[in-house]
Parts: C-alpha cells; structure tokens; sequence
C-alpha cells in the first residue's frame, strides 16, 4: 500500500516540479556527458593539454554536486511544505511517522530515480556535441564519435548517491522533530520578520553597500600590474571576495524591507494600480528567505564570472600564441655554437620543406642601465640586437622595419611591463658604448617570449654599435611552408636530446626543453586551454543558472498554491484576468530581477578590473564590453526561459483554481 501512495503521489508531482526534474535530468547529462569526454582515449590523443582535462573535471564537479544538493534539498522543502497538511492527516489516521519518512524518500528517490535514468541516454547525446566542439576549438578536421562506457554512468551513480543521502537525511531529521500540530499548520506558519526596527535595517543596508564599494574598490586596486608583482595581492583579493560575499547577503536580507518602506512612504505610489499589493507580497516572501536571495546571488554572480572568463579566455587567443612561438620553429642554445644549429636544421629538413633559416645573436651591454627598472636578479647586462638582425625577424612576421640612426636606439619589451619604462625620463638617454644613444621609440607588438633569455626586453642597436660586445646567447629561427605540429617538437628533443641537456655545478643533468619552441605545439596547448576554460566554465555556468532559475520558478508556482485566496479576493473585487495576469508579471520580474542587480554590478565593476590586466593582451581595451554582453545576453536567455516557464505555470494554477471556484459554486 506504501509504495502504491508513493508510485501515485509521485506520478501528481510531476505536474507541479516538472521544471525541477528537468533542471535535475539535464545536470545529471551534463555531468555524464563531460565523464564519457574525459573517459574517451581518443579524445585525450588530440592534445597532450588535454590530459588535466580529467583532474579539473573532477574538481570542478564538486562544487557541481554541492550546487545541486542545494537545489535537490530546497526543492524537497516546498515539497514537504506543499504536502504538510496532507502527512499531518496520516498521522490523524494512525500512520506512524516512521511510514511517513519512508512514504517521502520513496517519492524523492523515484524522482531521482527518473532524472537518472533520462540522463543517460541524454548525457550520451551531449557529449557528441561537447566531443564536437573540443574538436573545433583544436583546429582538427575530423568527427569524433564518444561511446558509452561503464565508468562514466559509475561515477554519475556516486554522485547520484551523494547528493540524495545527504538530502534524505536532512528531510528526516526534519520530520523526526515534528508533530501532528507541526504537520497541519507548517504552511500556514507567520512570517517573521527580520528586523524589529527600521534603524536596525537601514544601518545593515548602508553598512553592507559601503562594504561591497569597499570590497569592489579594494579588488580594483590590486588589478595592476604594479599590484600583480606583489605576494600580497592574493591575500586582499581573497579579503575583497569574501567582503563582497557579505556585502551581498546582508543586502539581500535588507533589500525586501527597503524597498516595502520606501513604497509605504509614498501615498501616491502606495495606492496607484497594484504597487502596494506586489510590494507586500514580495517583502513577505524575501522576509522568510533572505538567506537563500543571498546564495542566489552568489550564484548568479559566479555564473556571470564564468561566462566573462570564458570570453576574456578566447579573446586572448591569438595574442598568447605570438608570445610563445610566433615562428614556426625557435631554438636558443648558449652552450653550443652555431655550427651545432645545423642538426636542429637537419631534423626539420626531414619532415618540412624549409622556406627560411636565420641564425641572430644577443649581446651583452655590461651597462644594464635599462635592466634595472624590470628588477630581474639573475642578469646583470641589458640584452642587445642589431638592427638588421631585428628586421629580419619583423620581416618573416611581415611587420615593417624600422630605421634608426646614429645615436639612437630602440626598445622592445612585453607589454605587461610597458609601465616601468613609458614615459620614464630616465630610459630617454643611457651610455652605450662610450656614446649616448637617443631613444627613438618602445614596440610590444614586435614582443615574443624566447626573443632574448631574460624575458624582459631587447635594446635595438645600429649594427655598428655591437662590435667587440660579448655574445649573450644564438639564437635559430626556422620558417617552414608547412604547418607545423607538436609531433616535430617532440622529435627534436628525441633525436637531439644531448643539445638540450646541461650539467649543473653539482654533477646533476638538467634537460632544457624549454629552448626550443615549435609553433604547432603552442596552437595546440592553446587550443586545449581555450577548449578546457571555454566548455567547463560554459558547463558551470549552465548548471547555476539553471538552479537558480528552478529555485525561483519552484518558488513561484508553491506560491500560486499556497496563496491562492489572495487572487481569489482580488477577482471578488472586480479585477479582471488580463489585470490580474499583470500583476503575475510585476511579481515575477521582481521576484527574478531583485536577485541579479547586485551580481550584474560586481561582476562588471570585477571585469573592468580585471579588464587593467588582460587589454594588453586583447584586440582592443574595450573587447571586454562586448564579453560582458554577450555573457549576459547568454545568462538571460537561459534564465528568460525558467521566467517564461514559472510564469506559464502560474497562470495554470490560477486558472484551475478558478475554474475548481466556480465548479463548487
């Protein structure tokens, strides 16, 4: 008879949670899908970037169970709300509370149940589309096809555990401390409110708002460059997130209140259409549950920070790549002298048709007048290039030369650094070789990681200027016709390992890979970075906004229930259903909106901070006007969809109510 009750009481919540069970079904896909990716051999092979796929899945997916506890166990709450007075007149008729704990895990487990076993034919096909979009981002010209194995659906099952143990546990830890007088009147419970006096509420509202300024000008601060260099900075930003996390919850547990006493202290507004009554009923739901406003909040916020990041992830594609490996093949060696630089070039010549060698050196200016501002400990020359050396490598970029004359000199160095030396009277003029040389101009474009060994910056010289200078390190560029792959660099440091292997001062050999530098091997990494960052944080923010949209729509439509009467009265009184369905809209847009303002404004006030670090790597200082739209463009349209639904819903309940009203009639 139990599991009767439980198969038909299950079969009448579809109706009602059938957002939540959707919300629940495709987070348990999307977990699968992104297991059968990871668990495919293939799809490991296209990229050696690809391997930590695996290891920050997995970290990521906890957090991804957490949020979807959060959501499974308030959802079960209105559940249990909704059916109170239904369990308290069981127990009126002798069935003890033991039965009734066993009859609601029955119904949530067949719940959960049903969004596991749906999400496995539907994890199945997300993943040929998450398979699919890994292989676009990489650049590879083939389909691959993800099957379905048996560890993947095993590890979904954990978490399927994990995540309904833990709910289960607390529902009956609530029911074991209730009774028959809890049960029947737990809907009909008053609602508290927070603050005994409106001096209480201001002061909480007013220190909140000034502590998220702080924390938001305190995050803004640290995003320099300046900044960046510092130990510290980790620390205060960790001291700027967390202040704003409880700049956000106490606004949430205010904002309700504020705005209720803003509107009563308007006549004109108290009383014009139906303000007082949206207002009203939006305090007294935010009264009861400020605390979960404020996790909505910080849900949302951290959805937005993940689609910026993804965005701001892709923007500085192109850029990354000419930092690292800007030609096709790249090679610096201090050890060995030019001579050796013809078995890099023969190992090439093997497998790629060679468009260009050049072979350039960097000088040692003993000077370091300019090292000195980018406080780099282990040189202590200013690295040096000739000037046709320098053009030679702008000209396989197909960059323009430059032209210098005598006394001048020119200046390349990272962009990121471009402060220390902009605009610093003292670079303007430095001794070089007994002479002083004039700076003409500072490039970042020309910029590459490997250009010199100190990482820092290259002082362009007229060739004349480097007679009798010692040479710091050769250096090999190689322009192929092809396109070059990792494959070649791995066959480089194979065949030419005793190049790329040095002995210490203790006896002890090091192998320096890093000396050479393949260009397809940086596309690739690349390519599996921006894949990573750009389907995980999709993935994360998928899942949040979801939950957060369940939340509010489960919320909405237990209110169409519960307080039914209230649209009853407001028929009674004269109010047609296109009026009364207005007032639905107001109450939604409200009940939706109020939870995204503060995560809209801390996260673009975050991103244009954040904004000081990555323009110099992005197309334009404002490319990130267009992440952040785009980020939002892509948040409403999930969320637009859950408001869409939860209103649907209400009108549904509210119409049946009135059809029931008049059938009784």
């Amino acid at each position: 008879m139990l599991g009767k009750l439980a198969v038909r009481n299950t079969k009448r919540s579809l109706k009602d949670y059938l957002i939540y069970l959707i919300t629940i079904t495709i987070s348990f896909s999307l977990i699968l899908a992104f297991h059968l990716v990871v668990a495919s051999d293939e799809v490991l092979k296209l990229s050696s970037g690809m391997g930590s796929f695996k290891n920050v899945l997995t970290f990521i997916n906890g957090m991804i169970v957490f949020v979807i506890c959060f959501l499974i166990n308030y959802t079960t709450r209105f559940m249990f709300e909704k059916r109170s007075k239904e369990l308290g007149t069981y127990m009126l008729l002798g069935i003890k509370k033991k039965s009734i704990a066993c009859l609601l895990v029955i119904e949530n487990i067949l719940l959960g149940a049903a969004a596991f076993v749906l999400a496995i034919p539907l994890g199945f096909a997300f993943s040929q589309f998450v398979s699919l979009v890994i292989v676009r981002l990489l650049g590879i010209p083939k389909v691959i096809f993800i099957s379905v194995s048996v560890g993947p659906i095993g590890f979904l099952a954990v978490y399927f555990l994990a995540i309904y143990v833990l709910v289960l546990l607390n529902l009956l830890r609530r029911i074991r401390k209730m009774t028959v007088h809890d049960f029947l009147y737990f809907e009909k419970q008053n609602e508290k409110k927070m603050f005994g006096s409106s001096r209480k509420r201001n002061i909480l509202f007013g220190v909140s708002v000034l502590i998220g300024a702080g924390a938001l000008f305190l995050w803004y601060s640290r995003c320099s460059f300046e900044k960046f260099g510092e130990q510290s900075t980790t620390t205060w930003l960790m001291v700027s997130i967390i202040l704003l996390i409880l700049s956000i919850y106490g606004i949430s547990a205010t904002c309700a209140d504020m705005l209720l006493s803003v509107l009563l202290k308007s006549k004109k507004m108290k009383y014009r259409k139906d303000h007082l009554f949206v207002a009203r009923t939006f305090a007294s739901k935010v009264r009861t549950m400020s605390f979960t406003f404020g996790t909505l909040s910080m849900l949302i916020l951290l959805s937005l920070l993940c689609l910026n990041f993804s965005s701001i992830n892709k923007g500085v594609y192109r850029t990354s790549i000419e930092l690292n490996a800007p030609y096709d093949v790249e090679v610096f060696d201090w050890t060995q002298p030019f001579d050796d630089f013809n078995e890099y070039v023969r190992v090439i010549d093997e497998d790629y048709t060679i468009n260009k060698i050049m072979m350039y050196n960097v000088y040692k200016e003993p000077g370091h007048q300019i090292q000195n501002y980018y406080d780099v400990q282990f040189y202590d020359y200013d690295p040096v290039m000739k000037l046709s050396d320098y053009n030679q490598c702008l000209a396989l970029r197909n960059m323009d030369p430059i032209d210098l004359k005598d006394h001048e000199y020119f200046l390349v160095t990272n962009r990121q650094l471009l402060y220390k030396v902009e605009n610093n009277e003292a670079v303007q003029r430095i001794r070089f070789a007994g002479e002083e040389l004039h700076l003409k101009g500072i490039d970042t474009k020309s910029y590459w990681y490997n250009m010199n060994n100190t990482g820092r910056f290259t002082v362009i010289v007229p060739d004349a200027y480097v007679q009798g200078l010692e040479i710091a390190e050769p250096h090999l560029i190689v322009d192929t016709v092809e396109e070059t792959t990792s494959e070649l660099e791995e066959k480089i440091r194979t065949e030419l390992k005793h190049f790329l292997v040095v002995t210490d001062e203790n006896g002890e050999q090091m192998q320096e890979y890093y000396r050479v530098n393949v260009r397809g091997t940086a596309i690739e990494e690349q390519n599996s970075m921006t894949a990573m960052m750009a389907s995980i944080c999709l993935y994360i923010a998928f899942i949040l906004i979801s939950a957060v949209g369940t939340i509010l729509a489960v919320q909405s439509l237990s209110d169409a229930a519960k307080y039914t009467y209230r649209y009853q009265t407001l028929r009674r009184l004269g109010v047609n259903d296109r009026s009364l369905f207005r007032t639905v809209r107001k109450q939604l847009w409200i009940l939706f909106g109020v939870p995204v303002i503060c995560p809209v404004i801390s996260s673009f006030s975050m991103l244009t901070s954040v904004n000081h670090v990555y323009q110099v790597m992005l197309e334009s200082r404002f490319s990130y006007l267009f992440y952040f739209i785009g980020g939002l463009a892509i948040f409403f349209l999930i969320y637009g969809i859950y408001w869409m639904a939860a209103y649907i819903g209400f009108k549904r309940n509210i119409s049946e109510e009135r059809s029931n009203e008049n059938w009784d009639y």
